[in-house]
């Protein structure tokens, strides 16, 4: 007899054939519990459709007839779906063995809204472990190890499992987010208004090609544009993370820009207009940056500094003004002020 679904994995694909068929590939091998199978086609311009619909696997296909974005991609493959307990995913990841139920049993037993697995490169190195929110909006993935379930701040919703009624109740993803990022730190933010749990679970292991479904170039646009708009939106919340913030970047700043090389003039002017400066010595250490440049300041090797850092503003030290407004940047002797203040205060003695 046919087992019901345990939960809807709705995978969201524009383009990239090749990266969604690895990933119903990696299902049909790694999912022995019974399951409901969606593909959200965004509207590829390539034959994603058609691949998936030849799938061994044989998802069900929604098909867009126009981009809707990662965040209303899910939207579509939610209200199309009849299980409770609903997987969202990134057309970029490979699972691994074991990787559905341990993420289950914590949304099912209540311990968390959302549970996310440890994503993963093709080496078993960890790339995201959760993540922290600072003052100016920006994400910060960590990827120290961990047994068990984490309670996080934050964690990309590559691969998110929730209750249905629950994120109908939130109304979604906010669909003014429109392509690329930032829709998930927006939801989970009102989710932990609600002091709602969001947590990893170390068991849960998924292969996540960072940014495979983007190219640089969008990448960095839309990146600058959504953190602008959930950064307006949530000011007064991300002023009570001052003890997540790095090290010397404990006051609200207008932008972040990593300089490399020697630049002291330029590095003391950028201060002084209250922007956080990091000073590298070589393109290569912008790998352990973590993507949290606006801007990266750089003599030679722009290429490799911009493959290293795809949402940053790549430019030389003479070209900095102009890459400051591309980023939305603007230069100020005053600091930001925190929006909201008198909320925020009353929300730290509450949290």
């Amino acid at each position: 007899m046919k087992q019901d679904p345990v939960a809807a994995l709705i995978i969201v694909a524009y383009g990239r054939s090749d990266l969604v068929e690895a990933l119903l590939d990696s299902i049909s091998e790694h999912t022995p519990e019974s399951h409901e199978l969606i593909v959200v086609d965004n509207a590829s311009p390539d034959g994603t459709a058609e691949q998936v619909r030849n799938h061994p696997s044989r998802p069900r296909l929604i098909q867009s007839p126009h981009n809707l974005g990662y965040g209303g991609g899910v939207n579509l493959g939610v209200r199309n779906s009849n299980s409770e307990s609903i997987v969202i995913m990134n057309s970029d990841l490979r699972v691994t063995q074991n990787w559905l139920t341990p993420l289950l049993e914590e949304i099912n037993s209540d311990n968390a809204t959302i549970a996310a697995p440890l994503y993963i490169d093709e080496n078993a190195k960890i790339i995201e472990s959760g993540a922290s929110v600072t003052f100016d909006g920006h994400v910060h993935q960590c990827q120290t190890s961990f047994s068990g379930t984490k309670v996080v701040d934050h964690v990309s919703a590559a691969c998110w499992a929730f209750n249905k009624q629950w994120f109908e109740s939130m109304g979604g993803f906010d669909p003014t987010y429109g392509l690329g990022y930032y829709e998930d730190a927006d939801l989970i933010n009102a989710a932990r208004l609600d002091k709602d749990r969001v947590v990893v679970v170390s068991e849960s292991k998924i292969i996540h090609r960072v940014g495979g479904s983007f190219d640089s170039v969008a990448t960095r646009y839309l990146s600058h544009r959504n953190h602008a708009r959930n950064g307006d939106r949530w000011r007064w919340l991300y002023k009570e993370a001052n003890n997540r913030a790095w090290n010397a970047e404990t006051t609200i700043t207008h932008g972040r820009v990593a300089v490399i090389g020697n630049h002291p003039k330029l590095v003391s002017e950028l201060r002084q207009q209250n922007i956080s400066v990091a000073t590298l010595r070589s393109v290569e250490e912008l790998s352990n940056r973590k993507d949290r440049d606006d801007v990266v300041v750089v003599e030679h090797k722009l290429d490799e500094a911009a493959d290293r850092a795809p949402r940053a503003e790549i430019t030389t030290p003479g070209e900095v003004s102009a890459a400051l407004t591309r980023a939305g940047i603007a230069p100020s002797s005053t600091p930001p002020r925190p929006r909201f203040s008198s909320i925020a205060s009353a929300l730290s003695r509450r949290w």
